[in-house]
């Protein structure tokens, strides 16, 4: 498990951070916040663990669009949603067959 080091309120160094330690992973499976911490995983339950980082936290929306993830914003930073205020986000996605294909 990989664990993010810095500051949260420093964004452009926790992108880095992302992008640095990626490559390590392999294909990304899920994303889990949690009201303790966000943990991005990919799909050998590998992971990198970002403590602290939780809802009301303006990093979070900048991971989960470097992540290219679709929420939505308007109840992203509301935990009361869902049981325990934990959160699911699937991060593989496959592309339908022939959608590429120009008729």
């Amino acid at each position: 498990m990989i664990q993010y080091p810095g500051p949260l309120d420093d964004i452009p160094q926790l992108i880095q951070f992302l992008r640095r330690e990626l490559p390590k992973l392999s294909i990304l499976r899920k994303l889990v916040i949690t009201p303790q911490q966000t943990t991005v995983e990919d799909v050998n339950r590998d992971a990198i663990l970002f403590p602290g980082l939780t809802y009301s936290n303006p990093a979070l929306d900048a991971l989960l669009k470097e992540l290219r993830v679709v929420y939505a914003p308007q109840t992203l930073h509301d935990p009361s949603l869902t049981p325990g205020g934990v959160k699911e986000f699937r991060l593989s996605a496959r592309h339908a067959w022939g959608e590429d294909r120009v008729m």
